[in-house]
C-alpha cells in the first residue's frame, strides 16, 4: 500500500485544515516523523488508521479524541486519505462524532460519523467512482482492498509507540497465524 494524501480537518492538534503529501515524503525513500511530545506525531498515525478503519491506532484510546480541541462548533472534523493498493486508487474521506452547531437555531447537536469510499482514476482525481457511503460497507472494502483488519494494519505497517512491544508479548500462534496471512506462508 502506497499513501498519497492525507488531509485532516480540525484533527486533534491540527487546527483548520492540514494536507500532507506522502508521494513527496516518500518519493526519495524514508521520511520520519519527527517532533516534540504533543506535536502531532501519533496524531498522524490515528488519522491514517481512522480513515481506513474508523478507529485510532492505539488500543487504549478512542476516537473522542479525534477532534481539535481548538474547533470551534460549527468547524467540521474530518479525514480524508488518498493511498493506492494492487487493486487501484482510492480515496476515503470519513468523520468522526462530535458536537456541531445547529444549522438552524442556537446551541449543538451530534454530528453522527460518516464515510465514503472512491475508487480513483489516479491520484490527482477528484471526483471518482463512490464505492461506499455506509460505514460496514466501506469497512468491508477497506478490507478487501488492503486484506488486513485494524489490529492486523496496526500491528504490521504502523507498530505505534509501545505497540511493538505488545507484538512481541503476543502469542507464538498469534504471531505465526498474522505472519502466515501476510506473507502467504500457509504452504510451507
Amino acid at each position: 500500500m502506497d499513501i498519497h494524501r492525507l488531509t485532516m480537518g480540525n484533527i486533534g492538534p491540527f487546527d483548520g485544515t492540514t494536507e500532507i503529501d506522502f508521494a513527496a515524503l516518500t518519493h526519495s525513500g524514508l521520511f520520519l516523523l519527527e517532533g516534540p511530545t504533543g506535536s502531532g506525531k501519533s496524531t498522524i498515525l490515528d488519522a491514517i488508521v481512522f480513515a481506513l478503519y474508523g478507529g485510532v491506532a492505539t488500543s487504549v484510546a478512542g476516537t473522542e479524541r479525534m477532534r481539535s480541541d481548538a474547533a470551534a462548533p460549527a468547524d467540521e472534523s474530518f479525514v480524508e486519505l488518498v493511498f493506492e493498493a494492487d487493486s487501484g486508487v482510492f480515496r476515503i474521506r470519513r468523520t468522526p462524532s462530535y458536537e456541531r452547531a445547529k444549522k438552524s437555531g442556537s446551541g449543538t447537536t451530534l454530528q453522527r460519523p460518516s464515510v465514503g469510499l472512491w475508487r480513483l482514476a489516479d491520484p490527482a482525481d477528484a471526483s471518482g467512482e463512490l464505492l461506499s457511503s455506509r460505514s460496514h460497507e466501506a469497512d468491508l472494502e477497506v478490507y478487501r482492498i488492503l486484506g488486513l483488519t485494524r489490529a492486523q494494519f496496526v500491528q504490521t505497517v504502523l507498530l505505534p509507540q509501545g505497540e511493538f512491544a505488545a507484538f512481541l508479548r503476543a502469542s507464538p500462534l498469534d504471531r505465526q497465524a498474522l505472519l502466515q496471512r501476510l506473507f502467504g506462508t500457509e504452504l510451507y
